[in-house]
């Protein structure tokens, strides 16, 4: 068994119950959508008992440009409730790394090829991060794991679009991000991504405007 791919598609609104103080109301929410492509290159039928991801490394973004502190944002924060396959809830408590387990049978027959779809979310938070998932699986009942690569991406979607939209406006202006490490640490995440999220490349893109305008190369 192998992973052949990992791909981000557009992310996907799900069911979602918010909480504002007292107040509950039924809704949707956006979940980061990562595909993994399979293909059992064996003679025989296997099967994927369980898919695992790892969070090693989480920048928080976090919008504002110097002189001024830069500080998260601060606020009474609405409470969302969801089903998602991949609940990253405890990052809020634990911090990295964490690991979610996601258990499940993925059989495929011989030379056979399968997309198998995740959905990603439960990060309660005003201020999007930006996410580096070590992704592995377990074939039948093996004992050790086999690596299925290490993607990234942002999240909450919500705020994530937000921040790239203050990212795009402010790279080619004359402002200066409070967050002094921003590109370097951005850079370092995605460096050791084999496959990162449109989001994520879309901030990419930005901070190379930024960098060159910083740096004096436009």
């Amino acid at each position: 068994m192998e992973v052949l791919s990992r791909q981000f598609p557009e992310p996907e609104r799900i069911p979602a119950k918010f909480k504002e103080g007292k107040t509950l109301r039924s809704g949707t929410t956006q979940a980061t959508r990562l595909a993994l492509t399979v293909r059992n290159r064996g003679d025989l039928k296997a099967a994927i008992t369980e898919f695992r991801f790892t969070v090693r490394k989480e920048k928080v973004l976090i919008s504002g440009t110097g002189p001024r502190p830069c500080l998260p944002n601060t606020g009474g924060g609405t409470e969302i409730t969801a089903n998602y396959d991949v609940d990253l809830s405890e990052l809020g408590e634990r911090g990295v790394p964490v690991t979610v387990v996601v258990d499940g049978t993925y059989d495929l027959a011989a030379g056979e090829v399968e997309r198998v779809l995740f959905t990603i979310g439960g990060i309660e938070a005003i201020d999007p991060s930006l996410y580096l998932v070590d992704v592995q699986f377990r074939e039948g009942a093996e004992k050790e794991l086999t690596p299925a690569g290490t993607v990234a991406f942002m999240g909450p979607v919500d705020a994530a679009t937000d921040y790239l939209k203050w990212i795009h406006a402010m790279a080619p202006s004359q402002a200066t991000p409070c967050d002094g490490d921003l590109v370097r640490d951005v850079d370092r995440v995605l460096s050791r991504a084999d496959d990162s999220s449109r989001q994520a490349e879309r901030l990419s893109k930005d901070l190379d405007v930024l960098e060159r305008r910083l740096t004096g190369d436009d």
